[in-house]
């Protein structure tokens, strides 16, 4: 088995490779070609780490498990992949998916957006990367400390606890992704075969999930040693010699799905709709090594998962409403003020309607420049004035020998008021 599965590897890498150096020749979409460099490598990162398991039965459980990071990290790659065919880089994501018809389980459409929706897609799927790492790492701790156990499901060993939580996790991320393929196939452009693509990938993360349950889960039921089979053989060798052959298949199934005929610079154009323009083969691979997108996603998933955010890609956390004054005395309020703040107005009329802020804020006197915050708007708390409101522009400062702050009236007349439904008043006398 071993001289096979080398043979194995030789050609999934030689396949990989040329797959890999066709699509660096004709880098013209680095947003989604670099998902792609990621995702037609997978079958070298399994071959590889199941032949050095081959040859290492003793130290099967340290070097198995590591392929499956590099498998956490192209399930990110391929959500991301379906995102950039939708939705690509730069756009407003947040207002694509708001205004996204909204459905329930059943398929029938709701009302309001699809923004929590795709939420909850992005936080369940880039969430894995991290989880499975730490599921790998915990994983090689506690089988070196002899509370692993693969052969045994016992509450009292790490291998029941730690292939629940992974189940659970990779369950998640692989449904997730399926979910947010299937609602949006619809608007992927058929030039990018989507669905080859999508399925072809998804083929060789089911035959790796279906030889864990027939030979990890159910070995001791179907299976069991002979003269010639030992329990290591069944266990670790066929599953890995299996594994090693499935490579070469999918790597050359690779080649029609994620081929890179469509990347040609004659066949794309670019954001602002001319010709694409390839970058050079070493930028290209700089910028398929970098894995600073999947780590920043992961980042904001941990975080909508956590705690409530407002980020770049949609967030849980409401709008933030700036706190305005109120006074006591007559249980007077104001409402929130809109974005676009404007010294000394508020953004409600007295009659209840609300006031839209002219596009560009008043001219502020040179002599008002500097001073110490002041309200937006206040009330002259003498019983004369009650009703009457002046404007924090029209005082400044009058610095005291002590230092102490003052303010005086400024000798020039007062702006019309914002409300168009009551005159301008005149500022009434401070004391």
């Amino acid at each position: 088995m071993v001289d096979v599965s080398a043979v194995c590897l030789g050609l999934t890498v030689i396949s990989s490779v040329l797959l890999s150096w066709r699509h660096l020749h004709r880098y013209t979409a680095p947003q989604e070609q670099r998902q792609i460099l990621r995702i037609v490598n997978l079958p070298v990162f399994y071959c590889l780490f199941n032949f050095l398991a081959l040859c290492f039965y003793n130290d099967y459980l340290y070097i198995e498990p590591i392929g499956g990071i590099y498998e956490a990290f192209t399930v990110a790659a391929l959500f991301f992949l379906v995102l950039e065919w939708v939705c690509p880089d730069g756009v407003d994501r947040e207002q694509y998916f708001d205004k996204l018809e909204c459905r329930d389980r059943k398929g029938n459409p709701v009302s309001g957006g699809s923004l929590q929706w795709f939420q909850r897609i992005w936080s369940t799927t880039l969430q894995y990367p991290l989880t499975k790492t730490i599921i790998t790492v915990i994983q090689i701790i506690t089988q070196y400390y002899g509370v692993y156990c693969e052969n045994s499901f016992s509450p009292k060993y790490a291998h029941l606890w730690l292939t629940l939580i992974d189940v659970l996790f990779v369950g998640g991320a692989l449904g997730a992704t399926v979910r947010f393929y299937r609602r949006l196939a619809k608007d992927i452009d058929p030039v990018h075969k989507g669905r080859p693509k999508f399925f072809s990938y998804i083929g060789i993360i089911a035959f790796q999930v279906l030889q864990g349950i027939i030979f990890h889960l159910l070995n001791g039921k179907l299976f069991s040693p002979s003269v010639t089979a030992t329990y290591n053989d069944i266990n670790f060798g066929v599953p890995s010699f299996m594994t090693c052959i499935e490579a070469v298949i999918f790597s050359l199934m690779f080649h029609w799905s994620y081929s890179s005929g469509e990347y040609r610079e004659n066949d794309r154009h670019d954001r602002l709709g001319g010709p694409a323009r390839r970058v050079t083969t070493l930028k290209a691979i700089i910028d398929a090594l970098n894995l600073a997108d999947i780590v920043a996603g992961t980042f904001v998933a941990m975080q909508l998962l956590f705690i409530r955010v407002k980020s770049r890609y949609g967030g849980s956390a409401p709008p933030m409403r700036q706190k305005t004054l109120r006074l006591e005395e007559d249980n007077m309020h104001l409402e929130p003020l809109s974005n676009q703040r404007q010294r000394g107005y508020s953004n409600a009329s007295h009659d209840g309607s609300e006031y839209e802020a002219p596009p560009y804020p008043p001219p502020v006197s040179h002599e008002t420049m500097g001073i110490p915050a002041m309200p937006h708007a206040a009330r002259d708390p003498s019983p004369a004035g009650r009703t009457q409101t002046f404007r924090a522009d029209h005082i400044r400062p009058q610095v005291t020998r002590q230092d102490s702050t003052a303010y005086e009236r400024v000798p020039f007349p007062r702006e019309p008021s914002p409300n168009e439904d009551m005159p301008a008043q005149k500022p009434h006398e401070i004391y």
